[in-house]
């Protein structure tokens, strides 16, 4: 077989089933295919879809974009790329969000926006104020030459023009981008060149940038049509507006792009959070401050009357959830905290109906009419927010409330009792008042994935973490052929131990058993003690994370993962304890951001303990997302629960043995994940939700023998490591 696509492989060899991987992916990508990729951890997944898609794309005219939403995946692209193109030509652009790239410090997004359309119109009135100084000296110069007195008031006319031109041109220097402007005057060949003859940071660009007085965001997109390659966030392609955008700058459509999504068992989170919804009491607030002071530019009295309802059925909602109940007042805090309005699993919004019986008697029979009068005016005042900003009257460009209120609202009133929406009242604390606000949250996300899946040229969708395939394929709406790839640990096996503890599972009413806590402890001792290096455990919440912390007894530092303390400073420590040949203890839980996209290679981690069975909390948002599903796919525990419960459980299994010479061993600490689980406790078991291959490779161990099979182990592994030096 011909594998031309190789000459984008920059190793010498290959992990076992690369090659067949990228053959697999190579005849996909050609096909016009979404492959389905599921690699276990440390086992070349990145490069195993970027050669052959850098190949197809070159060969078929089209842009590879890699995306991913875990900061460190992105640094690893960056390397990966850095090493194609050492051997092979290729043009990488990596992009970042436009306000991380600002080199002016704390511009919000919108009045960026509005700098950067002054400054283009600055260019053109500069380049007008130009040809009226020349016509200007064209007529001096004839004046003087032939006496004609009748260019004496040309003269004086357009030196009118001109006093009045320039201090238009220095009010909208005020609203300008000085850094944009240099870029827009300067010739930015020397930049292509620099940033095309390597693979540059966005943390470069911008050094590159403020160095030569410009903007780097500015200069990226000016050359993102040329790349091969684009690394960048979720974002940039779950977002319609941000993509719209962005395949503008890149001057293609979805059909020309061959898109890579890392991590790709986040998809649905993500795509949910992008098209989720919200409207808070302030923009309400605002709202009436714009009509107020804009009475005369009101279509309608309805749209007043319409929001003076609205903020008084908000108010009279949340407080009545608040007071019903004794203590829930004081449980609002500075963090929203939600409220029911609507059943999670019927979809009866008791917001929306108070609120149309309020509308209606106060003769508002046609809501829908009135938000759209509500978004007429709102233009309105948009409209004059941002003559206000291009004139220098306003130091930062506003956005019309009335507007954001009407585009909010109009989904609401369509969506809320839908199932493929859930509606939300949430309210927080601001000194001693809480404010509540509206949330439409999405709990389908097809509707942002489906068209991106089935409108570009082809796609690699990768993971540790992705099977089963037909799940994913359904919650993200993929009815495209695809591809389905599935490639376990290839590395030794001697190297690596699972073992599932069969301690009693660890339900939520069963885990302040007395006896229950005090098995777990000695188990946990038990394994940090015989564990041949660092120890990481995940408990399902951080709640039990922080009650264990201060139950374990063993004499090396012992790290808790906690809100508040840098995550990445522990992690630091932890990782430094391990590679200096000591040992340490990590604590963390299971929805924390320790359990995946942490590289804890060799003597970083040794053995990885999961506590339970992590369910996220099953809040009435998780209970919505149920619902939907089931109504959707006849799947909701399975599609919105456990499978991705299981999925991040195998994620934190892989933070170990990530490549063929790291060794190490996984525990699995609940009798829920034992094979005699399915006779045992039935529905309860988790175990057949793992893949066979990983299924196969699970040792059932009583709770007593742990400490046995660890020592085994690491004697085991030491007594090779000896033989082999010999």
């Amino acid at each position: 077989m011909k594998r031309d696509y190789l000459r984008y492989f920059p190793k010498t060899s290959y992990y076992p089933n690369q090659i067949e991987a990228m053959d697999a992916i190579h005849e996909a990508l050609v096909r016009k295919q979404v492959v389905l990729f599921e690699g276990a951890c440390g086992t070349g997944k990145t490069l195993s879809a970027l050669a052959p898609a850098i190949h197809t794309a070159k060969s078929e005219k089209k842009t590879v974009v890699i995306a991913t939403n875990v900061h460190q995946q992105m640094a690893q692209f960056i390397e990966e790329a850095r090493e194609i193109r050492k051997q092979a030509d290729i043009k990488v652009v990596v992009l970042k969000g436009k306000m991380l790239m600002c080199p002016k410090p704390n511009m919000d997004y919108d009045t960026c926006s509005l700098l950067r359309d002054n400054t283009y119109k600055l260019m053109e009135q500069e380049k007008d104020f130009g040809h009226l100084k020349n016509e200007i000296k064209s007529v001096r110069d004839k004046l003087k030459r032939t006496g004609d007195t009748g260019l004496i008031e040309l003269q004086r006319e357009l030196s009118s023009e001109s006093d009045k031109e320039e201090r238009r041109l220095h009010e909208v220097r005020k609203n300008s981008c000085d850094y944009l402007l240099e870029l827009l005057k300067s010739d930015n060949d020397e930049f292509r060149k620099w940033l095309f003859s390597g693979v540059r940071t966005p943390e470069e660009v911008m050094d590159w940038a403020i160095s030569n007085n410009c903007c780097g965001y500015e200069l990226l997109k000016r050359y993102m049509k040329e790349a091969d390659l684009l690394i960048c966030n979720y974002h940039h392609f779950l977002n319609e507006d941000i993509r719209t955008n962005v395949l503008g700058w890149m001057d293609k459509s979805l059909a020309d792009i061959i898109a890579i999504f890392d991590e790709a068992h986040n998809i649905e989170s993500a795509a949910r959070s992008h098209s989720s919804m919200k409207l808070a009491e302030i923009t309400i607030n605002r709202a009436l401050d714009e009509i107020e002071a804009n009475n005369d530019t009101l279509p309608s009295q309805d749209v007043e009357i319409f929001l003076r309802i609205l903020m008084d059925t908000l108010k009279s909602t949340y407080n009545y959830i608040l007071d019903k109940k004794f203590g829930e007042r004081e449980r609002v805090g500075d963090d929203w905290y939600d409220l029911r309005i609507s059943d999670p699993e019927e979809r009866t919004d008791m917001f929306r109906a108070k609120f149309l019986k309020a509308l209606d008697g106060a003769g508002i029979k046609k809501p829908d009419e009135t938000i759209e009068r509500m978004r007429s005016f709102g233009l309105t005042i948009d409209a004059f927010y941002e003559k206000q900003f291009n004139e220098g009257k306003s130091p930062v460009k506003k956005i019309s409330s009335a507007l954001t209120a009407a585009v909010f609202l109009s989904s609401y009133m369509k969506s809320s009792n839908a199932m493929s929406h859930y509606p939300i009242l949430s309210v927080r604390r601001q000194n001693r008042d809480i404010y509540g606000r509206l949330e439409l949250f999405t709990c389908i996300p097809k509707s942002v994935t489906e068209p991106l899946f089935n409108s570009v040229h082809s796609a690699v969708l990768m993971s540790a973490t992705l099977a089963p395939f037909e799940t994913i394929k359904a919650t993200l709406g993929i009815t495209r052929e695809t591809r389905e790839l599935a490639f376990g640990l290839s590395f030794p096996k001697e190297k690596r131990l699972t073992i599932a503890a069969s301690v009693p599972p660890l339900f939520a009413k069963d885990r302040d058993n007395p006896h229950t806590k005090e098995l777990l402890t000695k188990v946990l001792n038990d394994i940090i003690e015989q564990s041949d290096g660092n120890v990481i455990i995940f408990f399902p919440s951080f709640h039990e994370a922080s009650q264990y912390r201060n139950r374990i007894k063993c004499d090396v530092p012992v790290f808790l993962d906690e809100v508040g303390v840098s995550a990445q400073q522990i992690r630091e420590d932890f990782f430094r304890i391990g590679e200096e040949g000591k040992k340490a203890v990590l604590i963390s839980y299971m929805w924390g951001t320790l359990t995946e996209g942490v590289d804890y290679k060799d003597g970083r981690g040794r053995t990885v303990v999961i506590v339970g069975v992590g369910y996220p909390a099953l809040s009435d948002r998780m209970r919505a997302i149920e619902a939907a599903y089931d109504a959707e796919f006849g799947h909701g525990w399975d599609y919105a629960i456990e499978i991705p419960t299981i999925r991040k459980v195998r994620q934190a299994l892989g933070r170990v043995v990530r490549s063929p010479f790291d060794y190490g061993v996984r525990v699995l600490l609940d009798g829920r994940y034992t094979s005699s689980s399915v006779k045992r406790w039935g529905k309860y078991s988790v175990f057949n939700i793992f893949p066979e291959e990983e299924r196969n490779e699970i040792v059932d161990v009583e709770p007593e023998r742990v400490k046995y099979s660890l020592m085994n182990f690491f004697n085991d592994i030491r007594k090779n490591s000896i033989k082999n030096q010999k």
